[in-house]
């Protein structure tokens, strides 16, 4: 099952490439296929031990079934929506007719890099897997080939590169320090090996190891202040893709981090590594507040919360314990959820208005009764607002912080103010956005295609789990914070 969630998006591909008419059906097919594939592997991970597969070059536990689970979901919103948003685009003379297909390549491709990164149980096959996300992610930030859309690409595409290559020098280090220990060179970068042997590394390179794989591949995951590509990034690209880059892309990223924090804990012990992950998202937190409070773009908006979020979960799985782990699964899942669901909808409204300036833009509400409500409830819920799911994952966090080590305190401090400070900033904003009087030359309504599907049923998804959290969910976030504590081979 393994080897078909991976050739469902190579064949949706190849299928773009061979058959042009039907490029958008492919697509829209090849993220069904994987939809339904990542669903049933991710939960073939829940709660069993972990395993093998094709002879040991896949490897298979929660946290990997997890981050399958979020890409899957988000991979198959943002596909499905993409013929639509992109139909519009042609109408309007944005691209040209031809040029949707490769669109379609491009955004199989990525997903198939994606959902290799957690899959592969070979950590230097996972960094060219990681690094394979880049440049099939960076062809679609730069879809638009003109102006700021090819500059926000290539500032992505350089700084993730430089990001990559400093993560190989960790890579690097990690194998020197395994094959002084291993018997088997071939085995040297294998996860599980170097799980099993972690005591036995020598602590001072793996200390730098994982500080190098911390900037590296937290510069892709967008912890600051290695983040000054998301908004860039995020604000020029299709919504759809953006969808893609923030509820996917920068948690396949994070998934790196956090296997090399497994190793460092077993190498160094201590507090190490969770400190560095205490201070990279505090970090997060704080970078991200004063951009919040004076945007003028919802895309860019939208981008800098992610920073946020990200450093959220960062400083839940440094803060550690059960209800940290599980609050910081619990929140990755979260944001991917809401943040997908946010950036389609204010897709859907900077078609319709012909701007996403937020200046510009007022009574999405009225104008656009659906992606107006999914707007504001959905800021609302990623702003940390009660009774929503995100709520419940920053309090999960923020109770586990103050009950654990002084640095751990002092990051739930930095991130109560934070997450008060973004809450007032982004409702402030969306309030003027969706409830102030409509334009009257507003262009004719385009009712999103599955909009119920893409977008009501995931705020109502939030909202249900911050009140109750079905049994398999949590048993899934169980497992997760397991694998995380260390708990679980």
């Amino acid at each position: 099952m393994t080897l078909a969630l991976l050739a469902a998006p190579l064949l949706a591909a190849l299928g773009c490439l061979a058959l042009p008419r039907a490029a958008a059906w492919a697509n829209s097919l090849g993220a069904l296929a994987t939809l339904g594939l990542g669903v049933a592997v991710a939960a073939g991970t829940f709660g069993r031990p972990a395993r093998y597969e094709a002879g040991g070059f896949f490897y298979l536990d929660a946290l990997s079934g997890l981050i399958v689970l979020v890409v899957a979901l988000v991979g198959a919103a943002a596909a499905r929506l993409s013929p639509a948003y992109l139909a519009r685009e042609v109408a309007h003379g944005a691209i040209p007719p031809s040029q949707p297909r490769w669109y379609y390549v491009w955004l199989q491709l990525s997903l198939f890099a994606m959902l290799a990164v957690p899959l592969l149980d070979n950590l230097g096959l996972m960094w060219v897997a990681v690094e394979a996300t880049t440049v099939t992610t960076a062809l679609l930030v730069g879809f638009y080939r003109r102006g700021h859309a090819l500059e926000a690409a290539w500032k992505y595409l350089v700084l993730c590169t430089a990001g990559i290559a400093i993560a190989l020098f960790g890579v690097l280090l990690t194998y020197y320090a395994a094959v002084h220990v291993l018997p088997d060179e071939a085995a040297a970068l294998s996860w599980a090996a170097l799980r099993a042997n972690a005591a036995h590394l020598d602590p001072e390179l793996m200390k730098l190891a994982f500080a190098l794989v911390l900037v590296g591949y937290g510069t892709k995951a967008g912890l600051a202040p290695m983040h000054t590509w998301l908004p860039d990034a995020h604000g020029q690209a299709p919504a759809p893709v953006s969808a893609l880059l923030s509820g996917a892309l920068l948690n396949c990223a994070l998934y790196a981090v956090l296997r090399y924090h497994l190793l460092a804990v077993g190498a160094v012990g201590g507090t190490y590594s969770a400190d560095l992950l205490l201070l990279f998202g505090t970090l997060s937190i704080a970078v991200a507040v004063p951009f919040v409070l004076v945007q003028h773009d919802l895309k860019r908006l939208l981008a800098y919360s992610s920073v946020e979020h990200i450093g959220i979960v960062a400083l839940g799985v440094g803060i550690g314990g059960r209800l940290g782990l599980f609050a910081a699964a619990f929140h990755l899942f979260n944001h991917a959820v809401a943040k997908s669901m946010l950036f389609l909808a204010a897709g859907a409204i900077g078609q319709r208005y012909g701007t996403l300036r937020l200046a510009r833009l007022r009574g999405v509400a009225e104008a656009m009764p659906l992606e107006g409500m999914v707007l504001l409830a959905g800021t609302l819920a990623i702003a940390g607002s009660p009774p929503f799911a995100p709520f419940a994952s920053e309090l999960g966090i923020a109770l586990a912080g103050f009950a654990g080590r002084p640095a751990a305190v002092a990051a739930s401090v930095v991130l109560v103010a934070g997450t008060v400070l973004i809450f007032g900033g982004m409702l402030y904003h969306v309030i003027q956005v969706t409830l102030r009087a409509a334009p009257a030359n507003l262009a004719p309504a385009t009712p999103l295609p599955f909009g119920w599907a893409f977008l009501a049923l995931p705020l109502a998804a939030l909202l249900v789990g911050g009140i109750w959290l079905p049994p398999f969910l949590t048993d899934a976030f169980t497992a997760v914070g397991a694998v995380l504590e260390g708990s679980t081979p």
